[in-house]
């Protein structure tokens, strides 16, 4: 409906109308924020041109979306004592029959109303944007570089590597694009030419900026260090119209070099320094408000062009490199290609290395690998010698390496190489490799979870390589539209093609996992003599994997039948042909009710159980065993489930698990994916929340949940019990045994400082570990909306395999589940008590993105006795019923029972009101081909598959378009982003991609307040800030793809329950503010001047140190002699966080305490490269550990050892614990002593034990 508005003051804004207007529209009578799902109504103002410069010629027009509301509004508008107020004056009111136009109705209805003061601020800053413009007469690429003669207070200098100067025109023109937060250059010249190429700098790219002055040619310049390299890319200055008139899109194209000169050194030479067409610096420093970065401060950089890069330069380099073994020669090309060091810094350090080599070359392979983060450090400012030279940079580490050497070092790195070489490891060390568009970034080696191809070679596992393709920033790929990738694809296709030379060996694609290839990342392998094989290939693995016949005209399937030789197990048993047999499913396809499920003989579980224990002893402290195992066997994958009927070996497997035919079946091992022994935490998530709402669930319920849980996540520091219970609900500090420990030190008298115990929990370093458990939780509470739900469990789904037992001989009498019913037991694994769900429960699995992805079904509870039952005793698993024509799990987002996870929850302010038919899932017929797929095939599947994975993206703008519209989750672009999920996600097995042309977008491009990320808090930020001045300047933009600073309008507030969920979100926890020795070379504190062991944890353990030990107090030369250990612990454990961290950011490096919980506190806007990170992470430090504990202390593990070692490992590690309490002010010493402690209560419980016995 229209309103005509007349009598408006002429200088009355369209922002002042709708303020006014707002003011009536979203207030009683029209509006009642209290009531479910309500939400202020959307409206549109159109003034009418007024004279000169004047904003109206005192008349508007309101539309309403809804004619009935516009009425209602209308008859109480026109009453004397309701008039509408704009800038003071009445306004008159008019009604119109004229009709507003669909589409503007559709975008009211479908959109928030947004604060009119915001979108007028944001207007403002854009037209002041635009009239910033700063020509560009020179734009060089390079590298900052010092002598070895420069004095330390130097500045460092510019080797001019790559020049753009223009004799006919400017070189180009530096602008801000501030919706995209880039600092953008723009070469060409519209009035001549027809295309433009753009360098495009994220303002959060930038690390240091400054400007000068060339006092001889008069000409100002800015210099800027980057983080990563620019993006380049390709622009048509006018874009193309159809036939139809239709805008074409493809107007850019992404760029891998600007041209065959920049392609030579575009790897190595990223850094830029601009000459600028200008006679001051007032335009460069407005520029650089506006986007958010702090005034650039005034330098003296000298340029020169040293040719570091040059052809013949880079020949010589790359010869010499290849002389040695690849463990040093892959460190030696990963500092040059990861910008850390150029080839004049590599010819100053050649003599020495070579001495070095000769005398040992694993050595200095480890010596290389350190100094490579300590150069990087030096790049992020963090440490205090950060102006020192290469090569002095060199001999420091040198010495530092050999003063943490210990004795029996070769002893101990050939005890732990064993291990992987026995191909019994879960992880094995890997050289990872990293593909940008403009670089080949080198990592590693850091431990990898293993699978069965590189365990079979582990021999050999340095011709193994892992392979990713990302960003600059090392973040997943951002694929321009289809019509400006070639340059991207060929680049990616060549390496997946060809191959990439490292070292001097060419790494060839081999395969990727499933899971690899959602991260982009495939396995790559140089070939290899092998004594009893003889040469091996990529081609011969892949053909020795099985027959593929079935598959082998369809790209995509065929790839994902290899993918399972490269999924991440762990090894476990053996066993022969006659030990497993096959069955037929139940159910009929596609909805097979068994669909992926197996069974298993418990004495089977057992020898596998005994296997997974001997590699984690942890495990062993655990009373249950699991009840499903997902594995792989031979071409089978799936889970198993326990059938108590088997007997002896047994295993049982279905048609819908064999995938392929393995070459030989006499015997196989049995690799494990995940043994389902805990039952999940159960939390709520975004898309969950979207659908509940939508299917009745009230705001208040979430509301309730989300402060119960910050309750419990707050108080959990209180006592030593409850903060037990919260690291075990969110699996934290469990590879440094944070949990294990404080559990014992409570069964020991001891309790946090509230509890008021006698002895009391009062070191620094543990506190703060709870509090940074603490924070990981509330980060996923407020940003992720991942709220724990008390009264619900995240289960894996099994078949019920009764309908199998009653269709057998001599089966009798079997329970079974009906339609609509399951069944669940939930029992803690060091817990004899059990817990049987019951009643009402609401069933569902990720994604959540249909309404009916969500489903009411009756749980029975304890099944009746008397009867046989396949699923009494099964425990942490949730069974589904193996009737009628379509399986429960298909109708939740398309599962089946090959290791899909369910939600189960029983709380009732949960359960949907309504319920809703639940979505088809019908899958696309897959792309097939004419001839047999080949490798070249496979590859090009994998490079289609990046350019249309957008799992994560329709995720996303189904979300954004459920909070904008009235219909939420029904609304019918919603129900097609659900259909085109199911197909992102059956992608990988059926080639068919989600067409992005016609996929549903939000009307309005502003985001839910939600979608917000803050940043670290002001103290962490001020306390970076001391540690290094110079980054100041970057602070406000720290983490990449975060919006710390959100600008004005580029958010509305949010009616759904995420909005006041997020709101809600108003706890401000103290800031956890690590000391500066926490980070890899910080500032070690000051010693306490504490007696030695006269903390309350060593006062605790007194009686029992004595009684095993016979002694208490060390001597000072015997936890001296400690040294070397600690040394090498805190150079590994610097690796791990330089590693892992999220960017090459101050910021974003982590600290001890994320490395001990196994989390990492920095934010990113991409949430699946933050979980990659924290993954690998954990796998790497978890292996440090057990490496420290079995290697370096030499604890026997599990129900090993008698008293004389289980007495020199307490004895080792206690001296290790009081090393470390000495020395915790220094980086690595708190979780070095966190080990010993580990091992010191694990020592003590075992001989106590033992004694009792």
């Amino acid at each position: 409906m229209e309103i005509a508005l007349s009598d408006l003051n002429y200088t009355a804004t369209k922002w002042d109308i709708k303020r006014a207007l707002a003011k009536v529209l979203h207030q009683p009578p029209f509006h009642y924020p209290e009531s479910h799902k309500a939400r202020p109504i959307n409206f549109e103002v159109i003034l009418n041109d007024g004279p000169g410069s004047l904003p109206n010629d005192g008349t508007a027009v309101l539309v309403l979306p809804d004619r009935a509301f516009g009425e209602r509004f209308f008859k109480w508008a026109i009453c004397p004592n309701n008039r509408v107020r704009v800038c003071g004056r009445k306004v008159w009111l008019e009604r119109q029959e004229k009709r507003p136009p669909n589409w503007r109705i559709e975008v009211l209805h479908k959109t928030p109303f947004l604060d009119p003061m915001l979108e007028a601020e944001r207007e403002e800053i854009l037209d002041r944007v635009k009239r910033l413009d700063i020509i560009l007469d020179a734009i060089q690429f390079g590298v900052y570089y010092r002598r070895e003669d420069d004095l330390p207070s130097a500045h460092r200098r510019f080797s001019n590597e790559y020049e753009i100067r223009r004799a006919d025109t400017f070189s180009g023109r530096l602008c801000l694009d501030y919706t995209r937060r880039i600092l953008r250059i723009e070469m060409g010249n519209s009035v001549t030419e027809d295309t433009s190429t753009h360098i495009a700098i994220d303002v959060s790219n930038i690390r240091k900026i400054g400007y000068g002055v060339n006092q001889a040619a008069r000409q100002y310049y800015v210099c800027l260090d980057l983080y990563n390299p620019a993006r380049f890319e390709h622009y048509e200055m006018y874009r193309s119209y159809g036939k139809e008139k239709r805008d074409h899109k493809g107007f850019r194209e992404r760029l891998t070099s600007l041209d065959g000169a920049h392609e030579s050194i575009k790897q190595f030479a990223y850094q830029m320094r601009l000459v600028l067409n200008e006679a001051s610096s007032s335009a460069l420093k407005e520029l650089c408000q506006e986007a958010g970065i702090t005034r650039p401060a005034k330098i003296q950089v000298d340029v020169q062009n040293c040719g570091f890069f040059r052809p013949e330069t880079m020949e010589a380099v790359r010869e010499w490199i290849e002389n040695f073994d690849l463990p040093v020669a892959f460190q030696l090309e990963a500092l040059l290609y990861n910008g850390l060091a150029n080839t004049g810094d590599l010819w100053d350090l050649r003599a020495d290395i070579e001495a070095l080599y000769e005398e040992d070359r694993m050595f200095t392979a480890d010596v290389l690998r350190h100094f490579h983060e300590k150069l990087a450090s030096k790049a992020r400012g963090e440490t205090k010698h950060r102006n020192e030279g290469v090569v002095a940079c060199f001999k420091s580490t040198v010495e530092a390496d050999r003063a943490g050497s210990l004795e029996d070092e070769d002893t101990d790195r050939q005890e732990d190489e064993s291990t992987e070489l026995r191909g019994n490891s879960s992880a094995i060390k890997c050289y990872h490799v990293v593909v940008t568009p403009t670089r080949i970034l080198l990592e590693g080696p850091f431990d990898t979870q293993s699978n069965r191809v590189v365990r079979k070679y582990c021999e050999y596992r340095d011709y193994f390589v892992r392979l990713a393709f990302r960003e600059e920033d090392r973040m997943n790929f951002k694929w321009p539209d289809k019509h400006g990738r070639a340059p991207i694809k060929e680049r990616f296709i060549d390496v997946l093609k060809n191959g990439v030379r490292i070292a001097g060996r060419l790494y060839r694609f081999l395969g990727y996992s499933n899971s690899g290839l959602r991260e982009h990342t495939a396995w790559f392998m140089a070939d290899f003599a092998h004594p009893d094989e003889g040469l091996v290939t990529p081609d011969r693995i892949r053909a020795d994997l099985g027959d593929f016949h079935k598959v082998i005209h369809i790209p995509s399937k065929y790839a994902a039948r290899i993918a399972q030789a490269f999924s991440g197990t762990d090894p476990s048993v053996r066993i022969t042909r006659d030990q497993w047999e096959r069955m037929e499913d139940l159910g009929t396809h596609p909805y097979e009710h068994t669909d992926g499920q197996g069974t298993i003989s418990p004495g089977l579980r057992d020898k596998i159980w005994d296997e997974l224990v001997k590699a984690q002893p942890d495990k062993a402290k655990l009373t249950l065993k699991p009840s499903a195992i997902q594995m792989r066997f031979l071409g089978f994958k799936g889970i198993v489930v326990v059938d108590e009927r088997l007997k002896g070996v047994c295993m049982r497997l279905r048609p819908s698990m064999d995938k392929f035919q393995a070459r030989d079946e006499s015997e196989a091992e049995i690799e494990i994916a995940k043994a389902f022994v805990y039952p999940g935490t159960a939390r709520l998530c975004r898309p969950l929340i979207m659908v509940l709402e939508d299917l009745g669930v009230r705001k208040e319920a979430f509301l309730a949940l989300q402060n119960q849980a910050m309750c419990t996540v707050v108080t959990a520091i209180d006592t030593v019990d409850s903060a037990v219970a919260l690291l075990r609900k969110h699996d934290l500090g469990h590879h440094f045994g944070l949990r294990w420990v404080l559990q014992h030190l409570g069964a020991r008298g001891m309790g946090m400082p509230k509890e008021g115990a006698q002895r009391v929990v009062d070191d620094p370093f543990m506190l703060r570990l709870v509090r940074c458990a603490q924070s990981h939780i509330l980060r996923e509470i407020k940003h992720e909306a991942r709220i724990p739900i008390p009264n619900a469990h995240q289960l894996v789904g099994v078949a019920d395999e009764g309908p199998a037992w009653a269709k057998e001989e001599g089966a009798e009498n079997v329970f079974c589940l009906k339609k609509g019913e399951i069944f669940a037991c939930i029992q803690q694994p060091d817990s004899d008590e059990c817990e049987y769900i019951k009643g009402q429960v609401s069933i569902s699995r990720s994604p959540h993105i249909h309404p009916g992805d969500v489903q009411r079904v009756k749980a029975i509870g304890k099944p009746p006795d008397g009867k046989l039952c396949f699923f009494r005793n099964l425990r942490n698993v949730v069974v589904l019923p193996s009737v009628g024509e379509r399986s429960l799990a298909s109708c939740l987002a398309g599962g089946d029972v090959d290791g899909d996870e369910f939600l189960v929850i029983k709380d009732e302010t949960l359960l949907p009101t309504h319920g809703v038919e639940p979505a088809e899932y019908v899958g696309v017929e897959p792309r097939k081909l004419d001839s047999p797929s080949t490798v070249d095939d496979i590859c090009d599947f994998f490079l289609e598959y990046m350019q249309s994975d957008v799992v994560g993206l329709v995720a996303d703008q189904h979300l954004k378009i459920a909070d904008q519209s009235r219909e939420g989750t029904f609304d019918e672009s919603c129900m097609k982003l659900a259909q085109l999920c199911s197909q992102a996600v059956d992608y990988p097995k059926n080639g068919v991609p989600v067409d992005l042309e016609n996929m549903p977008r939000p009307v309005i491009h502003i985001k839910p307040d939600w979608k917000k990320v803050t940043s670290r808090s002001s103290a962490t930020q001020d306390w970076l800030a001391q540690r290094n001045p110079t980054q100041r300047l970057t602070l406000r933009y720290a983490q990449q793809g975060e919006d710390n600073d959100p600008r004005p309008g580029d958010y509305y507030e949010s009616s759904r329950a995420l909005g006041e969920l997020f709101r809600n979100f108003t706890f401000d926890m103290k800031p956890i503010v690590p000391p500066p020795s926490s980070y890899p070379n910080g500032t070690p504190e000051p010693p306490s001047g504490e007696r030695p062991l006269s903390d309350s944890i060593s006062r605790t353990l007194h009686g029992a140190i004595a009684h095993h030990l016979g002694q208490f107090a060390n001597a000072d030369k015997d936890v001296g002699a400690l040294e070397p250990l600690f040394r090498y612990y805190a150079e590994e454990l610097r690796y791990v966080c330089a590693t892992h961290a999220l960017s090459d950011r101050t910021d974003a490096r982590l600290c001890e305490e994320e490395v001990v919980v196994g989390t990492i506190l920095a934010k990113s806007a991409d949430a699946r490269w933050r979980k990659e990170r924290m993954y690998r992470m954990r796998v790497h430090a978890g292996q440090l550990v057990r490496h420290m504990k079995q290697v370096r202390l030499r604890a026997p593990q599990g129900k090993d050892g008698d008293a004389e070692e289980l007495v020199g490992a307490l004895r080792r590690a206690w001296l290790a614990w009081d090393y470390g309490m000495r020395n915790r002010g220094v980086f690595g010493a708190s979780s070095f002593s966190m080990i010993a402690l580990g091992v010191v209560l694990e020592m003590l419980e075992k001989l106590d034990k033992m004694y009792q016995d």
